[in-house]
């Protein structure tokens, strides 16, 4: 078999590419390994029915029309796709309780505080030596926070917002990337879920795609055409381009096989850009216990900064709590039994509500991104020693600009405040960017 184009992975990235190469009249195939398209952004329309809940991305970050996912958010919403209530937003203390006015005062003024000192090191241009946020805020953390009580604990919940939002710890991320690559406006929950979305994407375009299709190796030794290798197929796919765009997690494992070997550059900005791990751990109840009218909590730890931060509440009658976990507590989880992890939730929940009588579930399921072999991992950040500059090798071409490259972790810098890694919509334009490439290749109009 033999087409203009393969397209490896039909994520945000691929569907993004295979749109903008309808617009020519290149033959070209999408590859995807699993037996659904969307990636990492994946509806799980099973186990809480009639309620989908997204395993994966939930959020259009910088939603409006700036954002490549708006228009078709806004053509393929459904009459009947519900809309979820916003609620109350509360913030709890390990114990369940609300913190007193002058706990919260002083917890935001250590906390700029601390992000002022960041800043500070992030802007010093005369600083050329990267470390982690832990090395440069420490010392400013140990001078202002109190050893222990409610003030240190919410300064931590605080703090390990940041964390959550990079999905890693500060010990892993950039001092000097404080900030870099997260896009102003406002974010926009997808009632039906963003996985559903991007089914209706492909869907609406009529896209090829092979399913249950894993590419094993890659060779670009003829100059005439790449001869891709699956691991279900007796006989090897011919193309004149390739656009990669499997996880940034599956290239630092590598998962496919490329000969020649990749050079060194790009070898090294894949080791070099972080991958974090989010995941979700969702409960479904017969009641509601927690509150009808609050949308959602943060948790304040008194073991562990950022343990249990951050829980989502869908209200009655769907009755389901999501809560997000990151970094090394997400990974600690993920190496438990589904019954291990539940009997933690069920401990944390009677901490938080000692006044509740909390019911058994009837329903729960608990992803592990980093264990996924078609992702390892859940979205990129910038760790240690990486930056824009990462992004710029990541997603530059190989291969004579024969092989093309996408995805979250390779959407390079526009100089526009919407610019962000790590999100659907910058995979999706990260893919109608090496589709250009390509048309301008080979297409003479």
């Amino acid at each position: 078999m033999s087409v203009d184009v393969i397209i490896i992975g039909a994520g945000a990235a691929g569907i993004a590419a295979a749109i903008e190469l309808q617009s020519t009249n290149l033959t070209f195939l999408i590859l995807e390994a699993r037996n659904r398209v969307g990636g990492r952004a994946y509806t799980d329309q099973e186990t809480f029915t009639p309620t989908q809940i997204d395993l994966g991305a939930s959020w259009i970050h910088s939603y409006g029309p700036q954002n490549v996912i708006y228009d078709y958010h806004r053509s393929l919403k459904k009459d009947d796709d519900e809309c979820r209530t916003g609620g109350r937003r509360i913030c709890l203390d390990y114990d369940g309780k609300p913190f007193s006015s002058k706990t919260t005062f002083e917890a935001r003024h250590i906390y700029s505080q601390i992000d002022e000192h960041i800043e500070l090191y992030t802007s010093d241009k005369t600083k050329n030596e990267d470390q982690s946020i832990q090395q440069i805020m420490q010392s400013k953390y140990d001078r202002l926070v109190p050893k222990n009580g409610p003030v240190k604990r919410l300064v931590d919940l605080f703090l390990s917002g940041s964390e959550q939002y990079d999905a890693s710890d500060f010990a892993e991320l950039s001092a000097k990337q404080w900030g870099v690559g997260s896009a102003d406006g406002c974010d926009f929950w997808v009632p039906y879920g963003y996985g559903n979305l991007i089914e209706r994407i492909a869907n609406k375009h009529q896209l090829p795609i092979q399913l249950n299709t894993p590419v094993t190796q890659i060779d670009t030794t003829d100059p005439e055409q790449i001869a891709i290798t699956t691991s279900n197929e007796s006989s090897k796919i011919f193309c004149r381009r390739l656009i990669i765009t499997i996880p940034l997690g599956c290239l630092k494992r590598e998962t496919i096989l490329f000969q020649p070997s990749l050079p060194d550059w790009k070898r090294q900005a894949i080791d070099q850009m972080g991958m974090g791990v989010m995941n979700k751990l969702i409960v479904q109840f017969p009641t509601n216990f927690w509150g009808e009218q609050i949308g959602c909590f943060s948790h304040a730890c008194n073991e562990r900064r950022g343990r249990f931060r951050f829980t989502l509440c869908l209200p009655p009658p769907k009755n389901i709590l999501i809560m997000f976990v990151t970094g090394t507590f997400a990974r600690e989880l993920e190496i438990l039994s589904d019954a291990e992890i539940l009997e933690s939730i069920m401990k944390f929940f009677r901490q938080v509500f000692p006044e509740k009588t909390i019911p058994e579930p009837i329903a729960y399921r608990f992803t592990r991104w980093a264990q996924d072999p078609l992702a390892y991992g859940a979205y990129s950040n910038f760790a240690v020693n990486s930056g824009p500059h990462t992004i710029e090798l990541l997603a530059k071409e190989t291969s004579d600009g024969r092989v093309q490259w996408a995805g979250e972790h390779a959407h390079i810098n526009d100089n526009t405040k919407q610019w962000s890694i790590g999100c659907v919509h910058s995979a999706f334009q990260s893919g109608q960017r090496a589709a250009k490439t390509i048309r301008k290749q080979l297409c003479t109009t």
